[in-house]
């Protein structure tokens, strides 16, 4: 998903981003592949690697802001 989202040097929403590393994003599934994603986004963006927004639209993080997170963890 990094390498995606780096790469698509733009925000991608949750949909378009399970579909493209092969995640089943159909309404057959029911969401439920759409929704591991977006958890494992969520992560992400929790380690500041990943920024989300609007809602569901998710992007990679700029290298500043996930080396000064690190740095907060440090202190």
């Amino acid at each position: 998903m990094l390498v995606l989202l780096a790469g698509a040097g733009r925000a991608m929403k949750v949909q378009d981003i399970a579909a493209a590393i092969g995640e089943d994003a159909s309404d057959t599934s029911k969401g439920r592949r759409v929704e591991t994603t977006r958890s494992r986004l969520k992560r992400l963006v929790k380690e500041g690697r990943v920024v989300e927004g609007p809602t569901a639209w998710f992007a990679i993080a700029p290298a500043n802001a996930s080396e000064q997170q690190q740095g907060d963890a440090r202190e």
